[in-house]
């Protein structure tokens, strides 16, 4: 149990407020009755001998640090029998958990600034050779003046802690050797998150074992600009080398980027006042059964009365009515009949059956980069070949919701688009195999980009708003046609035609090349070179010009257990999936069911992507 206000701690430090409370104690803010100051005190609740060597060791380390942004360690003591207290300046102002609470997702200029500042005494902490472990919005402190203050600095001597759900790494979560600086760089992304979208991301953990999903941070605001979500997604990269390698460099990707101004917001953003509806009034049940009976008796009463003066009209004249048969006079007695009890009887309108519509199949939209992506409609698949490689087998029906894939392979002019908005980083060379001047030449805009790594790839089209597609995704988009519910062996058909495709024909300089055909490109092609070889939904170069990073990791017997619906690919892996085959590869190596493999880091004169993006919100 805490303790309460007003306990005098150590016979110096008297409790003001609770702070916080953990499993392993809790933090106050108290007032030191010597020195007359506001002070924060934690307390770590293990009385052991052995914890108690440690903390003195940490808590001297700690007190040697000295940064205008960190608070000052002004005091450590044990109690026996209790635990182990550590004293540090209190620092006047705000968290930015408060504010997010406040006002929902803060404007980004207001938090490039924070978190920029906040980088700054978490630089000087790595560079003494220790890490925070606790970077989250209740440890980043805003004064009244305006300076950024990180606080509640951890104590990993005494053994590293799990962290706050959401803003630990996996890394840290495992309690594992690897907890270094990209740790902390892992939560400054969850931080930048939550800022951006007024949620905590998933935990870790539960990203890396698949029983969660991180949508980017513009995908949970439509405000956020695309930059800052690229940034908080490879922060929050589930490997550590994946992130940004040092803290200045996280600081610098805040930057917005040249040529894009900074937005302005004169106020803070706030929750709009909640419409207040009217609900409809409706009667009590008694009084609905009420009328309802009323109706009733009347409705009966002026049927008794037409039918008495009817007997009396037939009486007094037995006669047919002139000009008119019998039938004709019983014909027009019923009308009156029925037209009176129609005049009398409330009517409703009976409520239509709905029509079915067709649902229209999207039409292909343009990105920002002025490519096309198509609509793939959801459904049941065939994933894998029972005939093919090991690694295909077994084939098995899986459930697919519906999205948009690229129409073609990302462009050289396209992927420049990302690098001058400052989201993306250039290819590792400018040069093709055969094209000594490739990326940058705009004679060369049109082909396929070469060269970048899956991480580039994954920088690219989270920037466009997407992702790379997954091994099943791709398979799906590459040769299977939604309307027949048919899948080829290629994008075409089942029958292998080299000149539907750019790949290591004729011109290629392997021995094994088929010189049956010959297109005339010793390299990539412009995307699109072969209207013919298109899937049924209309993506070019399913097969052929380059191979295709995807989303997943390679597992080679992940078809055995994969789930049958939307498979994503294994949780972790030592390589990435890669799809399609290239100009370089053989007719052996070009089915649409055909996987292959390559290290994330791994850059190829044969390898690009395409992106993808759910169609469900």
């Amino acid at each position: 149990m805490p303790l309460l206000p007003a306990e005098l701690l150590n016979k110096r430090y008297r409790i003001v407020s609770l702070l916080g409370e953990g499993q392993g104690g809790a933090v106050y803010r108290a007032w030191d009755i010597h020195d007359e100051i506001d002070v924060v005190v934690k307390e770590y609740l293990d009385a052991s001998v052995e914890t108690q060597k440690r903390f003195r060791s940490e808590a001297r380390r700690l007190s040697g640090l000295h940064h205008p942004q960190i608070p000052a360690v002004r005091d450590h003591f044990a109690l026996e029998g209790v635990g182990q207290y550590l004293v540090w300046d209190y620092v006047d102002g705000i968290d930015l958990r408060s504010l997010v609470e406040q006002y929902g997702p803060l404007p980004s200029d207001q938090i490039i600034e924070w978190l920029q500042g906040v980088c700054e005494p978490l630089a000087y902490l790595h560079e003494k050779g220790t890490v925070h472990l606790d970077i989250k919005p209740a440890n980043i402190r805003v004064a009244p003046e305006g300076k950024v203050y990180l606080v509640d600095n951890g104590l990993p001597g005494l053994g590293i802690a799990a962290g706050s759900r959401g803003y630990a790494s996996p890394e840290q979560q495992k309690q594992n050797e690897e907890v270094g600086p990209a740790s902390d760089i892992y939560s400054l992304g969850a931080t930048l998150y939550t800022l951006l979208t007024e949620q905590t991301p998933p935990g870790a953990l539960q990203r890396e074992s698949g029983l969660a999903d991180m949508p980017g941070a513009r995908e949970v605001n439509g405000d956020v600009e695309p930059y800052l979500s690229i940034v908080a997604s490879r922060a929050m990269s589930l490997r550590p080398d994946a992130r940004y390698e040092t803290v200045q460099e996280f600081a610098r990707a805040l930057e917005r980027p040249s040529g894009r101004p900074a937005v302005r917001t004169e106020t803070l953003r706030r929750s709009g006042a909640i419409p207040v509806t009217q609900p409809v009034r409706q009667l009590p049940e008694a009084r609905r059964r009420q009328i309802q009976q009323r109706t009733i008796y009347g409705l009966v009463g002026v049927l008794v009365a037409i039918i008495l003066s009817s007997v009396a009209l037939t009486w007094v004249w037995p006669t047919p009515l002139l000009g008119g048969s019998e039938e004709a006079a019983t014909a027009t007695t019923e009308s009156q009949v029925i037209a009176a009890l129609t005049a009398v009887a409330p009517t409703t309108t009976p409520t239509p059956d709905p029509t079915s519509l067709p649902t229209p199949t999207p039409e292909p939209f343009l990105t920002s980069t002025g490519s096309r992506m198509l609509f793939m409609p959801g459904g049941l698949f065939r994933l894998g070949n029972d005939q093919g490689e090991s690694d295909e087998r077994p084939s098995r029906m899986v459930r697919m919701d519906p999205y948009y894939i690229d129409e073609t392979e990302v462009t050289n002019g396209a992927y420049a688009q990302c690098v001058t908005a400052g989201a993306c980083t250039p290819p590792a060379y400018s040069r093709a195999s055969f094209y000594p001047d490739y990326y940058g030449n705009p004679e060369y805009d049109d082909y396929p980009v070469l060269y970048v790594n899956w991480y580039q790839a994954d920088e690219f089209c989270t920037w466009r708003e997407g992702r790379l597609p997954s091994e099943a995704e791709w398979e799906r988009a590459a040769s299977f046609d939604p309307e027949q519910g048919i899948k080829t062996v290629y994008p075409w058909g089942d029958n292998f035609d080299g000149s539907l495709l750019n790949y290591c024909d004729a011109n290629c300089y392997r021995g094994d090349h088929d010189t049956a055909f010959d297109d005339g490109y010793r390299d990539t092609s412009p995307v699109g070179a072969y209207p013919d070889g298109r899937s049924p939904i209309g993506a070019y170069d399913m097969l052929g010009n380059v191979l295709e990073w995807t989303r997943d990791w390679y597992e080679r017997s992940y078809y055995r257990s994969a789930p049958e619906t939307n498979p994503m690919g294994p949780a972790e892996g030592f390589a990435k999936s890669v799809r399609g085959g290239s100009w370089l590869s053989g007719r052996e190596e070009l089915r649409v069911t055909l996987r292959t493999f390559y290290g994330p880091n791994e850059r190829r004169a044969n390898i690009g992507f395409r992106c993808a993006k759910s169609a469900i919100d």
